[in-house]
């Protein structure tokens, strides 16, 4: 609408000079080096009108002409770089696909059309790694550390191939290379905090937390579930070197950071025994397992927290400890094998007839067919329970969140993948069952535990 309107206030100009020029005629004489020229106003004004048409038209045609090569090359130039993205792209979706071939092609391409920038280095470094060959991986990877804008993610895929060869000392420094460049990334942290773990440097691997914490890079679940770990590994080490103040402090700190971590707890309920305090050492594993319930914890109880061996006055102690949680299957689990060695069938298929319900785990079936076995008015039989346990699920053990490794205990670092903290009692996957069932047809062998979650 603005256009029509300039066009039409432009014409109405043009006009209103067309029509002032007729009313006012008039005549123009030019003499120049001998030559007499006159003419009207309008002819002349026709005259310098066309004069300043072809001007500027030879103008546009100057400029057209000047900028025409460089507009060719631009455009050139972008082709390309469309071409190389796309030949980039292709890569990529290559390498998720597993072509090999496909990925080496467009890696070539790509560096071509690319002129080889600092992103084609990290395509060819994928390829490399696809194809199985380390080696050129690794050479890509030092080649973007010469470069500013790839030096982190080369970096990345230089720590990865240091772990991947078990070279931790290696992995440490690129680890600190990249914490210097990028201090609040999640992963350089964990790594230099699982780093310095497997290598026993709980010191160092705390201050990364407690650090991380202060500068807000880690939830405070996240960093008090962290520091708890590292706080009952040194609590184990000054134990064992016989530092046993600073082993309860550390203990005692980490089990009031994370309730929830057994090992702690049940660590600080032994030194407390062991000092002489049996009341006390049942009073804090009375509160934990409250929190938690955890078979250790009712190993640990019964161990040294009830001093009669009679089975019965062992079964009151467990009804003690279990009370504040009566229902959770833990307690109910612990409830039956207590009654099953006092000889309290009924109480014994109470709670075992409520598991069956709730959580029909393993050793609740095992359970069950001892009761079938002991009772003699029990109609069932043991080999009924046992053809179930033989399909039950696992019971709870301690799994790491990252690989699925089931561990027999609990540790800090994972002892297949290393990652830290990542160790939770929970119930394994079930292909774990078929691994075991492996284990025990054959004796000679040990098949590896590293168990996939899906």
């Amino acid at each position: 609408m603005m256009r029509i309107l300039i066009y039409i206030v432009e014409v109405a100009v043009l006009v209103a000079v067309a029509v002032w020029l007729a009313n006012r005629p008039g005549v123009v004489l030019l003499e120049w080096q001998g030559y007499r020229i006159e003419t009207s106003i309008g002819i002349l004004a026709l005259v310098v009108f066309l004069f300043a048409a072809v001007c500027a038209a030879l103008y546009a045609t100057w400029r057209w002409v000047r900028r025409r090569p460089r507009e060719w090359s631009q455009r050139r130039q972008m082709s390309r770089q469309d071409s190389g993205l796309q030949a980039l792209a292709d890569g990529l979706v290559a390498i998720a696909a597993g072509d090999v071939d496909s990925a080496r092609k467009q890696t070539r391409r790509a560096g071509s059309l690319l002129e080889h920038a600092p992103m084609t280095l990290l395509l060819e470094a994928q390829t490399a790694q696809l194809a199985g060959d380390e080696t050129a991986a690794r050479e890509c990877f030092e080649n973007m550390l010469k470069i500013p804008e790839t030096e982190f993610l080369g970096l990345r895929g230089l720590i990865t191939d240091a772990l991947r060869v078990n070279d931790d000392s290696r992995a440490l420094g690129y680890a600190r290379r990249a914490y210097a460049l990028k201090p609040g990334t999640p992963w350089v942290l964990d790594t230099m905090i699982s780093l310095h773990s497997r290598a026993g440097d709980w010191r160092e691997a705390q201050r990364l937390v407690e650090e991380s914490q202060k500068a807000k890079r880690k939830s405070g679940s996240s960093g008090n579930r962290q520091q708890a770990a590292l706080l009952t590994e040194r609590a184990r080490v000054a134990r064992q070197a016989g530092q046993l103040a600073d082993a309860y402090s550390q203990a005692r700190k980490a089990n009031d950071l994370d309730p929830h971590l057994v090992p702690a707890a049940e660590l600080v309920a032994r030194m407390v025994a062991e000092d002489g305090r049996a009341r006390r050492a049942r009073k804090v594993l009375e509160r934990s397992w409250a929190v938690v319930p955890h078979p250790a914890l009712m190993d640990a109880y019964l161990e040294f927290g009830v001093e009669s061996k009679a089975p019965l006055d062992r079964y009151k102690a467990v009804e003690t400890i279990v009370k504040p949680v009566r229902e959770h299957p833990e307690s109910r689990l612990a409830l039956a094998e207590a009654a099953l060695n006092a000889k309290l069938w009924g109480e014994a298929r109470v709670q075992l007839e409520a598991l069956e319900l709730a959580r029909p785990s393993l050793r609740v079936f095992q359970l069950r067919a001892r009761l079938a076995e002991e009772d003699s008015e029990d109609l069932t039989t043991p080999e009924m329970w046992l053809e179930r346990a033989a399909t039950a699920d696992s019971d709870p053990q301690w799994v790491c969140g990252d690989c699925g490794t089931v561990a027999d205990d609990w540790t800090a670092v994972c002892g297949h993948c290393g990652a830290f903290a990542t160790l939770d009692w929970n119930q394994p996957p079930r292909i774990h069952r078929a691994v075991m069932a492996s284990r025990d047809s054959l004796p000679n062998e040990t098949p590896a535990v590293e168990i996939d979650s899906a």
